[in-house]
């Protein structure tokens, strides 16, 4: 029962041994992340160890209090109590119900008797009349042995078990009967299972239509993709005079395939070369890794960086454990810091001990050189607000490309053109973070945003106010190169 928080009032009920609490959304019990700001990301468990329940600090930055009191660790729990997540935040009481007892075993049934064969009746066996042979019945006929366990069987099979254990139950083995008893019952069995033929020829021939229509798809879908980078291709070698660039726009906008589980995918596989650069317990920046023990950021965090002086780079879902020590940092040599009425080259690289779990993957020149406004666009990084050095977590955002210019804002040509403004809800600590294409690929390092002046008024006055735009940019992710060789 949640009795303070942003959930207090409600009421979550489980049936297992551990139950995971706090503000990351992979918990069973999920604080808001705006709101309970008390507690970590992963904060505490609720544990079961043999007959009784404990709940388990993970950790956390604020502490867990069981009845008011701060546990050092762990704190075995009793129905009733009262946990808190941070001294003044959420705050929940457990209730524990006792364990079901298991359902009573149903009796038995009593097992039938089997008629035993021959050799195993009791000894000694009574006298039997010898046997006499006859040319229309001969003493011993060939039985069918009967299929090992868990085998498929065909119909002529089951007719002919069927005909001989009614045969030998009868005691009559003429050729003849046999013959006839064994056509009837093939008739019974084929026609109860005329049914199940149907149903199977049924499922076959849908199954055959989900292939063809499977294979359809991935064919069409890789045409598609070819189609787009041809055309894409051929557009950007256009001058914007050429008559032809709407109809290859048109072109482009009715073949650009769409695919739900793409981001999903692109964070999964990610999530692991993305880090949070922190000083001395608090996170500032993103970064992300181009070589195993390179990570890319903007230049300006890396001057923050040099500032603060000892620096870390926190793996990504890492609780806070991966961590590399950041031993080198560069940052681009066209790179201006003091010069606030133009926009240089704003990238670096910083070079950690140890080497990232993952890579990411760079598009090519080509790539970048056909990448224009309405693109799709990913970033993954660490909004400022929701930084948590004791448990990193980045966010996903989608967003689209709205220009692609020179440092003047203006068109250029491709060599120039390293300026990508996207409308991404960024904020300062995502700067550094990565911007994928709608091909999975990195094509920018997010740099930061424009700022706007404009009248406002305050308390009845008419003030000139300056403030952040929506509008964010990014740096062409090849102008890393230079750093890198």
């Amino acid at each position: 029962m949640h009795i303070a928080g942003q959930r207090a009032g409600t009421s979550q009920i489980f049936e297992r041994d551990v139950v995971r609490l706090g503000r990351s959304p992979d918990n069973d019990v999920v604080f808001d992340a705006n709101h309970d700001r008390e507690a970590s990301g992963h904060h505490a468990e609720l544990r079961r160890e043999g007959g009784t329940w404990y709940v388990v600090d993970l950790g956390s930055r604020n502490g867990t209090f069981a009845n008011g009191q701060r546990i050092q660790q762990r704190c075995p729990l009793a129905p009733g109590m009262e946990v808190s997540f941070g001294a003044k935040g959420p705050r929940i009481r457990v209730e524990l119900a006792p364990a079901a007892a298991p359902p009573p075993m149903p009796p038995m049934p009593p097992m039938p008797v089997m008629p035993q064969p021959m050799s195993a009746m009791p000894q000694p066996m009574p006298p039997m009349a010898p046997a006499v042979a006859s040319p229309r019945m001969p003493i011993a006929q060939a039985v069918q042995p009967a299929p090992p366990a868990g085998a498929r069987v065909g119909q002529r099979t089951i007719a002919m078990m069927i005909s001989q254990a009614v045969a030998a139950a009868s005691g009559r083995h003429k050729f003849g009967r046999t013959a006839e008893l064994n056509a009837i019952v093939e008739e019974k069995v084929t026609a109860a299972t005329a049914s199940q033929r149907r149903t199977a020829y049924a499922l076959g021939a849908l199954l055959v239509v989900a292939l063809l229509s499977l294979g359809g798809l991935i064919f069409w879908s890789t045409r598609s993709q070819d189609e787009i980078q041809r055309l894409r291709e051929d557009l950007a070698q256009m001058p914007p005079e050429d008559p032809r660039r709407k109809e290859i726009e048109g072109r482009l906008g009715n073949l650009h395939p769409s695919n739900a589980s793409f981001g999903r995918n692109l964070y999964d596989r990610s999530k692991k070369g993305i880090f949070m650069l922190a000083s001395k317990g608090e996170g500032f920046c993103t970064a992300f890794a181009v070589k195993p023990s390179t990570l890319a950021t903007s230049a300006h965090c890396i001057q923050e960086a040099k500032a603060k002086g000892s620096v870390v780079a926190l793996e990504n879902e890492g609780r806070g454990q991966a961590r590399f020590d950041v031993i080198e940092m560069r940052t681009h040599p066209g790179y201006r810091p003091t010069d606030q009425e133009s926009i240089t080259p704003d990238v670096g690289v910083l070079t950690i001990r140890g080497r990232s779990a993952v890579v990411l993957e760079i598009a090519t020149k080509q790539e970048l050189a056909v990448m224009g406004a309405g693109d799709d666009v990913y970033l993954i990084g660490f909004p400022g607000r929701l930084m948590d050095a004791t448990n990193p977590a980045a966010t996903f955002l989608a967003a689209h490309i709205g220009r692609v210019t020179g440092a003047s804002g203006r068109p250029a040509a491709y060599q120039d053109a390293w300026l990508v403004q996207h409308d991404a809800a960024t904020t300062r600590g995502s700067n550094g973070s990565p911007v994928w294409s709608g091909q999975g690929k990195v094509i920018a390092v997010n740099s930061g945003g424009y700022l706007e002046e404009g009248e406002e008024k305050i308390a009845g006055r008419k003030t000139e106010v300056v403030k952040a735009s929506p509008y964010k940019f990014g740096m062409r992710i090849d102008l890393v190169e230079a750093l890198l060789k």
